[in-house]
């Protein structure tokens, strides 16, 4: 898979009352196209900073940032504007302009680079219907819930046609419901229009939610990255452990017995696949619960399941567990 931004070596230091701030120090960093890819810290983590890079609101004080073979340290002139129409951003706090319509404030890009008034329009009114707003057209960002407003500022960021969406923590504003809307929107346009999208948050729910790879900041450098499935399988994964905490197995299931937390990527192979791993090495199973997990943007089946070992040769329980590592994301075990 090709990369869409490569960071090679990046920092940005700023300067505060006589004193110089590192907010990214050495930052090394390749996104794939095509990702929902978040990128995830505290707050003074370097998160913002590395975004404001990416929407070239600052430059790098040192090091390199390419957008797939283009160099983007001083970009300028027809570059830097043909950069931006590939490049969007939406925002925390919407950054409506509330003297215009909902139509006016996805238009304006538009507007702003000349394009004429029928093309702008039919424009926006496909993607407020994309978004869901097609009856709201005519309001105002005052009368619309913070939700409405955000799906307003994913409309005005596509509405340019942009390849890439830069999200500066666009759901930290909204209750969970609202959140998980929001994200739901956010998969079907990425989905819709084959975007990469490149989210910013601290929310461990978020990122568990939608992204299907994430990036760790801390002090400006990254700790730790990869595929959300392959984090969640990794016991050691200090990243894996934040998306979704170790397990509570309750007491040990018995003697003899092992109780596994697993999680199947395809829920379709729920309703058989602890029958056939029991019967493929003769053994006892028994579904202690079962629910659904949402997983980089698809429901995933979590289901905790004992597994009767008694008395079986010790290579029984290798296979058990190669088999449920093979076919599944393993939490944990207790036996």
């Amino acid at each position: 898979m090709s990369n869409v931004f490569r960071l090679d070596d990046v920092s940005k230091s700023f300067a505060r009352q006589g004193e110089t701030f590192h907010a990214l120090d050495g930052l090394s960093l390749s996104i794939p196209s095509g990702s929902f890819f978040g990128i995830v810290g505290t707050s003074g983590a370097g998160k913002s900073t590395l975004l404001r890079l990416l929407n070239l609101l600052e430059q790098p004080t040192s090091g390199t940032i390419w957008f797939g073979d283009q160099r983007l340290n001083g970009l300028k002139g027809a570059a830097l504007r043909d950069y931006l129409t590939k490049v969007a951003t939406i925002f925390q706090h919407f950054n409506l302009f509330h003297g215009k319509t909902v139509l006016e404030n996805v238009t304006l890009p538009l507007a702003v680079r000349g394009v004429s008034k029928q093309v702008r329009v039919r424009k926006a009114q496909e993607l407020l219907e994309l978004v869901g707003l097609k009856d709201k057209e005519r309001a105002y960002p005052s009368q619309l819930s913070g939700g409405q407003k955000q799906r307003v500022g994913i409309a005005r960021a596509l509405v340019a046609d942009a390849s890439v969406l830069l999200c500066d923590e666009p759901t930290s504003a909204l209750d969970s419901e609202t959140t998980t809307l929001i994200l739901d929107l956010l998969l079907k346009v990425k989905q819709q229009l084959n975007l990469t999208i490149i989210l910013i948050t601290h929310s461990w729910s978020v990122v568990r939610y939608a992204a299907d790879s994430v990036t760790l900041l801390q002090h400006g450098k990254v700790v730790e990255n990869g595929s959300v499935r392959a984090l969640l399988q990794d016991a050691d994964s200090y990243l894996g452990r934040q998306l979704l905490p170790a397990p509570d197995l309750g007491a040990r299931p018995g003697d003899g017995w092992v109780r596994y937390d697993l999680i199947l990527p395809d829920v379709r192979t729920q309703s058989t696949f602890f029958s056939e791993v029991a019967k493929r090495l003769d053994v006892t199973a028994s579904i202690v619960s079962g629910g659904i997990e949402r997983l980089s943007g698809i429901d995933a089946a979590r289901f905790k399941v004992d597994f009767d070992l008694h008395d079986r040769d010790p290579a029984i329980r290798d296979s058990l567990s190669a088999i449920l590592r093979e076919k599944s994301i393993v939490l944990g075990k207790v036996a």
